[in-house]
């Protein structure tokens, strides 16, 4: 059964009882960085060329001497008709895999299908993304952040603006995505999670950071998670909970479907217009 999705939005008349996402895997609490949001500036933002229909590219990549001692693999998309000519700049969005993925996990799932004809249809901006290793032996994701967004920023022309960047992971990788967001909230505007919700035991911590934050670094958070994904189902309440605390702006989806990339997938068009909402 579909349900409708739900939102809470800080100042509100109300809370909107909302049914959300979340998972669990191990933690460790780590206090945040010092990250203090940049003053916004006007940044000319990529368009999509008139009669443009062709399909973005995916380009495969490896960092190979990251500090953990071994290459960094990682796939970046470039949209529709992609230009690094003149003064534009596109937004972008890291995308985490869960534990044991790759790069190609959200790939085979139909990622870059998806997102194409979200472009082509002019239904989202053009965006890059950078769609990373898993997390297993990073569980804090200070490679991505570390080393991999670097590299990244310094090769593609990407607008230097939390606004425009963004985080988002599956399982595992929610959690990382979350992690980033709430670590770099001056670097990250928003965290996507999906089939992820707070890890039991690092409640104290994510409202450690997020009581860190003012309300001109406050990232969103958007979540997704199946009805039939029970135990993230309920770690995604407790997220729910801990946002609604803080006064943290969240939207979140459930329906019928499970702990998968092919349940994800089909709501990623909900994500990526959420996403784009202020570009």
């Amino acid at each position: 059964m579909k349900r409708a999705l739900a939102f809470y939005r800080p100042g509100a008349a109300k809370k909107i009882p909302a049914v959300l996402l979340f998972l669990l895997v191990w933690g460790c609490a780590q206090g945040p960085t010092s990250d203090v949001a940049p003053i916004a500036t006007a940044i000319p933002l990529a368009v999509l060329p008139e009669g443009c229909n062709a399909p973005g590219e995916i380009i495969n990549a490896e960092i190979p001497e990251p500090a953990r001692g071994y290459s960094y693999s990682y796939s970046v998309y470039l949209p529709p008709c992609f230009s690094a000519e003149g003064n534009t700049r596109y937004p972008v969005l890291y995308l985490v895999p869960g534990r044991r993925g790759s790069p190609d996990s959200w790939l085979v799932a139909g990622l870059p299908e998806e997102v194409d004809r979200l472009i082509l249809a002019g239904e989202i901006p053009p965006l890059i993304i950078v769609v990373t290793e898993n997390t297993d032996n990073d569980p804090m994701a200070e490679t991505i952040y570390s080393e991999l967004l670097p590299v990244v920023e310094s090769q593609y022309p990407i607008a230097d603006d939390r606004r425009y960047r963004a985080a988002a992971g599956g399982s595992l990788g929610g959690i990382a995505a979350y992690r980033l967001a709430f670590q770099h909230p001056g670097t990250f505007s928003s965290a996507g999670i999906f089939g992820a919700g707070a890890i039991s035991g690092e409640e104290q911590q994510i409202r450690a950071w997020l009581s860190r934050m003012d309300a001109a670094n406050r990232p969103r958070v958007f979540m997704n998670t199946g009805e039939q994904d029970t135990f993230m189902l309920e770690r995604a309440r407790v997220m729910q909970s801990i946002l609604d605390e803080a006064g943290v702006e969240n939207q979140l989806y459930a329906d019928d479907g499970g702990h998968h990339y092919s349940y994800w997938m089909p709501n990623f068009e909900m994500y990526l217009k959420w996403l784009a909402e202020g570009w």
